[in-house]
């Protein structure tokens, strides 16, 4: 009998359990944090709108919808929006009474403010053209229909033209206005810390930073190179190194091959065996060179140009500042550049880049460090990064990575252990021997065929002596 309650008890338990965790699961289904709200003329996020999606999503889950998509009850499971107006249009009804009703924090950002009820009594003023946003100073005019706040919004922000200001981020309870996502020059800083602050978000403080070696080719100096590896390792910082195996010099009008410059060769293939990350970098077609590497033992996990043969990219002119997924593929932003090769103060541009990127949260830190650039440089950069403690420099071959083209594929994973599949046929090496070096290939099938050709005539030539001998022999011993 106790032994049949046991088991009611524990079905009992089990039902209970199940439900509990469905409907926590479904709560936190529906437990959504930020809407960003789109209103565009074709219906479709435009740059703006995924600057401002990858922007808030270091933050916090982001939801991008249209506004076209908006009904009565959908903003409720919203702890936050931000409603971005690309051009003016009538807002759906639907839409209006949707976010008329949330009470949770919200921005308003461009045209269309007045058809909402927290800015209705609110005036339109005149177009206008702005010359400083805040206390940043636009590098072009930007042309602004203005709006006239009611006295009950506080001014967070002002703009200004030649002569006169006006309010262009303002405030009240959970509702804020911005006139202008303008995201360019030094403005691209601010955004991120303003969006923050109204929608009182927890700032995120971690900055990932990354330093590629770059511009390494047939005509990298190795003694140069060796000088600033060492330089960056007795430092303990992680370096990636982007190599171009097969360098196409259109002032020249001449290809160089790595293979050319055999002491630079053999030095990358040792760092490859010591666990050092590279990047491809092509001048010709990405899956030639991803070739001509795998082949000599070096075996890049990230290209510098977009590739579908790769999931992770280093893309150097970049709007964004983070590290973003598009397409299931990693994109790493060069958001510093690169260290010029100048004697006088080489490191300004950078630092201040830095600092400005140290103003957004959870910013990407990329810096380009070419071979040519003397290693005496290496040390201040690297006091200027561990100068910040909460920049955390970031490893290449300690991130997931896949390389897949029709002749190679490379694995990478989180503990740097790297799956290498060559699938090469004896007449794809051969080919790619030959397109890499014809001259030398003909040459060598010369010498096979003159030394075939010898070989032949020296055997035929022995025969033939054999061939003679033997018959003086039978014709002695017939004649006695």
């Amino acid at each position: 009998m106790r032994s049949k309650y046991n088991l009611w008890f524990a079905i009992g338990m089990l039902c209970f359990y199940t439900f509990v965790s469905s409907e926590t699961a479904f709560a936190a289904q529906d437990d959504k944090d930020i809407a960003l709200i789109f209103v565009t003329s074709t219906q479709q996020p435009n740059r703006d709108v995924i600057a401002l999606q990858e922007m808030l999503q270091v933050y916090t889950s982001v939801d991008v919808l249209a506004i076209e998509e908006i009904e009565e009850q959908m903003l409720q499971r919203y702890k936050r929006i931000v409603i971005f107006n690309a051009y003016p249009t009538v807002i759906p009804e639907k839409a209006l009474a949707a976010v008329n009703h949330f009470q949770g924090s919200a921005i308003l950002i461009g045209e269309n403010a007045l058809q909402f009820s927290p800015f209705s009594k609110w005036q339109q003023g005149q177009i206008i053209e702005l010359r400083t946003i805040g206390e940043e100073s636009l590098d072009n005019p930007v042309r602004w229909k203005s709006v006239l706040p009611s006295a009950d919004f506080e001014v967070v922000k002002s703009a200004s033209t030649m002569n006169e200001s006006y309010p262009f981020v303002v405030k009240k309870n959970n509702w804020s206005y911005i006139g202008d996502f303008v995201n360019r020059g030094t403005l691209q800083y601010l955004w991120p810390t303003l969006m923050g602050d109204l929608l009182q978000l927890p700032k995120p403080q971690s900055h990932r930073a990354f330093i590629v070696v770059s511009d390494i080719n047939m005509k990298t100096d190795v003694g140069k190179l060796e000088k600033v590896v060492k330089a960056f390792t007795k430092n303990s910082v992680p370096i990636a190194l982007e190599v171009t195996p097969i360098l196409l010099d259109e002032f020249e009008k001449n290809i160089y091959y790595l293979h050319d410059n055999k002491k630079l060769l053999s030095y990358l293939q040792k760092l490859q065996n010591e666990g050092y990350p590279f990047i491809l970098s092509s001048t010709t077609s990405p899956e030639k060179s991803l070739d001509y590497l795998a082949l000599r033992n070096i075996y890049p996990s990230i290209s510098r140009d977009e590739s579908s043969l790769f999931k992770g990219s280093i893309r150097e002119e970049s709007p964004s500042l983070y590290i973003t997924q598009m397409d299931n593929r990693t994109i790493y932003p060069m958001t510093v550049g690169t260290i010029p090769d100048t004697d006088s103060n080489p490191l300004y541009t950078v630092k201040r880049k830095i600092d400005f990127l140290l103003q957004v949260p959870s910013s990407s830190i990329g810096i380009q460090y070419p071979a040519y650039v003397n290693s005496s440089y290496v040390q201040d950069l690297v006091d200027v990064l561990k100068g910040h403690p909460q920049i955390e420099l970031m490893n290449f071959r300690q991130t997931n990575q896949q390389v897949k083209s029709e002749n190679v594929s490379i694995v990478q994973h989180k503990d740097g252990e790297q799956i290498i599949d060559l699938s090469f046929s004896k007449k794809e090496r051969l080919k790619i021997s030959f397109d890499e070096r014809p001259f030398e290939l003909i040459l060598w099938i010369l010498v096979f065929v003159v030394s075939l050709f010898v070989t032949l005539f020296f055997i035929s030539t022995l025969r033939l002596r054999i061939s003679l001998r033997k018959r003086l022999f039978e014709e002695r011993k017939t004649n006695g």
